[in-house]
């Protein structure tokens, strides 16, 4: 059986992790959207592996990694990043493949990234990834496979360069001192690096058929056409993006599990409508009890607490199967825990996930409070352990949203979690 891990929240919900755990049964791992402005923080025996475009399966020796033709690939931090796994004893590029249709990541790109964030800001990470994704779609991008031919690949980094110097020079009054020769000479040498890793992965993956995991990289609430427009990713960072990521038909995952990744509680990075955000102690203490600082900018998430609304929108448009539950003994200290539950917007309640941005700006939450359980659920793997008043909130959340928890991580470690079956939600009775 295939599987589909998702984010449903804003992100940094804890996706690394989950991955690693499963990837270990899987023979393949995809990551399809996205770039290096992911970061999938896993720790392993003690030590931490960051992950920005590795497939975070790659960590098992046994795993082959996929990077489709979705993402937008910076060739200078992929030769890095492979460079600092190598470098702790494992081997990477006799078990890595690169779709030849995936689009490239350049420093132009960050030069217009900054200028786009400087006029209009958003909150992005800074690496390109949105102009890349921009360049894209205006037919003016340069893929992989564009760097088997030299003369091409020369001719379109010149266009592209000339582009964005006007714009830096005419638009932005900002200098702009790229050559193009850097540029060109510094790619095709990490080109070197990871040439044998280039295939037709849509080929691969539809001979392979079965034992694949598709990892997913931000959120479903950051999907550009699903989630808090204009302050979202480039990219379809929900199921939406699946088919068009990987270059694989729908049909291929009509049998496959789709599990989302939500943290017991909200965390946002950069700007956009957060309507459960809390500006005060509270929120203080959930980022320093949940370590909330970005793995990829080290910047300070944006804490509150659950949208069981946001959460069920996710559910829905993902048709996800259940829910993986992540960092619930952050709420150890609470005395009173908060989700909620719909929204109010003056005199009316609203109850489904608005898109207008105007309206997600002005709603208020509407929270049911729980009694917390102050004792600690810190790394426990037997759910016995677990808490009466922890299970009455964990029950909530899987009434509320129509499916089933069927996980709980307890702690970053790999192997701190606790697998729930799926038939245990009969009866919404887990306790």
């Amino acid at each position: 059986m295939n599987l589909v891990i998702l984010g449903a929240q804003w992100g940094d919900e804890g996706k690394g992790k989950v991955v690693a755990l499963l990837s270990e049964n899987y023979e393949v791992v995809v990551r399809y959207q996205g770039g290096s402005n992911a970061g999938h923080t896993v720790v392993i025996n003690g030590e931490k592996f960051i992950l920005h475009l590795l497939p975070t399966g790659i960590l098992h020796p046994h795993t082959v990694g996929v990077i489709a033709q979705g993402m937008v690939v910076d060739l200078e931090l992929l030769v890095k990043e492979i460079k600092d796994i190598e470098s702790k004893g494992l081997r990477v590029r006799d078990r890595l493949f690169i779709s030849d249709r995936a689009h490239l990541v350049f420093p132009y790109h960050k030069i217009l990234d900054s200028l786009l964030e400087r006029k209009g800001k958003i909150g992005t990470t800074l690496r390109g990834i949105g102009p890349a994704y921009m360049l894209k779609y205006a037919r003016k991008g340069i893929r992989v496979c564009d760097l088997w031919d030299k003369d091409r690949f020369y001719s379109l980094v010149k266009d592209n360069l000339e582009f964005v110097e006007e714009l830096c020079k005419k638009v932005y009054c900002e200098d702009f001192e790229l050559k193009i020769e850097e540029v060109v000479d510094r790619s095709l040498e990490n080109f070197e690096e990871v040439k044998d890793c280039v295939i037709d992965t849509s080929q691969y993956l539809l001979e392979k058929r079965e034992g694949i995991l598709f990892e997913g990289a931000q959120g479903t609430l950051l999907d550009v056409d699903i989630g808090t427009y204009p302050y979202v990713t480039s990219s379809n960072s929900s199921a939406l993006g699946l088919s068009a990521g990987t270059g694989l038909p729908p049909k291929f995952f009509s049998n496959a599990k789709f599990y989302g990744v939500s943290k017991a509680y909200a965390t946002r990075v950069g700007e956009g409508p957060f309507p459960t955000e809390l500006k005060d102690s509270t929120g203080e203490l959930l980022r320093e009890r949940g370590g909330e600082y970005g793995s990829t900018t080290g910047r300070p998430r944006r804490c509150g607490w659950l949208d069981l609304v946001a959460l069920k929108h996710a559910v829905r448009l993902n048709g996800l199967d259940g829910i993986i539950l992540t960092k619930l003994d952050v709420l150890d200290a609470f005395d009173e825990i908060k989700v909620c539950v719909a929204y109010q917007l003056e005199d009316r309640i609203i109850e489904n996930f608005p898109a207008s941005l105007t309206l997600l700006e002005k709603v208020k939450p509407v929270y049911k409070s729980f009694e917390g359980w102050k004792e600690s659920t810190y790394g426990v793997v037997d759910r016995r352990e677990i808490p009466k008043k922890a299970w009455d909130y964990i029950n909530f959340i899987q009434e509320y949203v129509g499916v089933p928890v069927v996980m709980l991580s307890t702690s970053p470690e790999k192997d701190k979690y606790i697998w729930l079956k799926e038939e245990s939600y009969e009866g919404a009775n887990i306790g």
